[in-house]
């Protein structure tokens, strides 16, 4: 028997796992296995969801085709009594998300579960060195980050950029674009989007409403790339170009930065 193997986890994506493992990988289990929880939501001692990494078990695999063809994967549940949005909104998001975007489609749903591939990497919250408060302490976290770091974290965020305006010339918003909902995932390398729980429907807003939330999705990722511009130096493209455009409504002191993002360009980044 292999000692370890290659499972895949989505269209592009596997893992390597070890024989406890794949033991519950070619002789489903009973019930759901789960090999590790990655988040929890709850109030006090009150759990309202769980995030697990699990290996189906039979009836998931019987239920859910995709759970066959990837039984290492993400489960959301929901507790019982818990107030929580429509799985199959999230459901039908992230199906949508997919067509947009190309991201894995999801597994399936129930009423109180999300099933969704595995993407075996980082979120970008790990990669960035910027988390100071107050907000003025990250230029000094630029200053002296590494210029190949902060060109790859660019490269990211522009990815990133393009991505949530693909969505929006969709007609649908991230809805809680943080950066811990873009993963990292280096084989093969690229950046893919995550969390569609809250997305928005352009049908369902006034245009003031839609274009009010296509600008808070991109908060987040042009405060970032304010903060990699003290870095690298002032950056002609789009996502330089919002992020200055918008930087008084993103920053409490604009003025700092561009002039932390001024010297850095007047020495070559």
């Amino acid at each position: 028997m292999d000692e370890e193997r290659l499972v895949p986890v989505s269209p592009r994506h596997s893992v390597l796992l070890s024989r406890e493992y794949l033991t519950f990988i070619d002789t489903p289990p009973q019930r759901d296995y789960v090999v590790r929880t990655i988040a929890k939501r709850q109030v006090g001692k009150m759990m309202l969801m769980s995030g697990d990494l699990v290996i189906a078990s039979a009836e998931t695999r019987a239920t859910f085709p995709l759970a066959a063809q990837y039984p290492l994967h993400f489960r959301k549940s929901y507790f019982p009594g818990q107030m929580h949005g429509d799985t199959k909104d999230e459901f039908d998001n992230h199906t949508r998300a997919a067509e947009l975007i190309d991201i894995p489609l999801p597994i399936g749903h129930t009423p109180n579960t999300f099933r969704s591939c595995l993407l075996p990497g980082l979120p970008y919250t790990r990669l960035s060195p910027f988390d100071a408060e107050p907000q003025t302490a990250n230029i000094a976290l630029a200053e002296k980050l590494p210029i190949a770091s902060a060109v790859g974290l660019w490269k990211l965020c522009e990815d990133a950029l393009a991505k949530h305006l693909a969505l929006q010339a969709g007609g649908l918003a991230h809805g809680d674009a943080e950066l811990h909902n873009l993963i990292v995932c280096p084989t093969p390398l690229e950046l893919l989007m995550i969390d569609f729980e809250g997305s928005v429907d352009q049908k369902t807003q006034t245009e003031e409403a839609w274009q009010k939330r296509c600008a808070t999705d991109l908060e987040p990722l042009l405060r970032e790339a304010i903060y990699l511009q003290c870095a690298l130096g002032r950056q002609r493209s789009k996502l330089g170009e919002l992020a200055n455009e918008r930087a008084s409504k993103l920053l409490e002191y604009p003025d700092q930065f561009a002039r932390a993002i001024a010297q850095r360009a007047s020495v070559g980044g």
